[in-house]
């Protein structure tokens, strides 16, 4: 009898310590992933002011201005900011995220 609850109990150890592992994996994935997303979000914003900058430059170049350019893509940037105001409004990317989350809950690990 004896042997059989210490089966038993080295089976739930053995069965807590996968389960941990697990966690971990699954954290770490998510860090990782978290992580990678933080790294290009900050090159993008960076990428995205000086394309900005550019682009209002060679504005301000064709409309002999000084200052045009800088309106023009200051007046993109308001129209985005609307779009996603808008779009954050209406829950379009409340719904996108919920199904990407539960898809990816879903989706079998190979």
């Amino acid at each position: 009898m004896n042997s059989l609850i210490g089966k038993i109990i080295s089976l739930i150890k053995i069965k807590g310590d996968q389960v941990k592992l697990e966690l971990i994996l699954k954290f770490s994935n998510f860090l990782a992933l978290s992580i990678l997303f933080f790294i290009l979000a900050i090159l993008s914003l960076l990428m995205l002011i000086f394309l900005s900058f550019g682009i209002a430059v060679v504005f301000n170049e064709f409309l002999m201005s000084s200052y045009w350019g800088y309106f023009i893509a200051s007046a993109f940037f308001l129209l985005v900011i609307v779009i996603v105001v808008w779009m954050s409004r209406s829950r379009k990317i409340r719904n996108w995220l919920e199904g990407v989350i539960i898809e990816s809950s879903y989706k079998k690990n190979p």
